[in-house]
């Protein structure tokens, strides 16, 4: 993830500790599987909302982070599965 993404305004609204959850976020994205990815898109909307329902904003740094961390094979592989949820109504 580059540092630019980070300084996007929209990110900056969010506050240095959900700040921390999407760099650790995007840490443990790297490498990872579309299932996986979704798994920890899971794990991490959990610890980003602290349980409660995840705003729009909160939900696109979510995606954006997670997306910001993968490679161009990977990305395609990551957008696909989020189609896929949307579609479902279960994001």
């Amino acid at each position: 993830m580059n540092e630019t993404f980070l300084q996007r305004p929209e990110f900056q609204k969010l506050g240095e500790q959900k700040i921390a959850i999407l760099q650790e976020l995007a840490q443990k994205a790297k490498g990872k599987e579309p299932m996986e990815l979704l798994e920890l898109l899971q794990i991490y909307g959990q610890k980003l909302t602290g349980g409660n329902a995840i705003a729009p904003a909160e939900r696109t740094a979510l995606l954006t982070a997670m997306e910001e961390s993968l490679e161009n094979e990977e990305k395609m592989q990551f957008q696909k599965a989020v189609q896929m949820l949307k579609i479902m109504g279960k994001l």
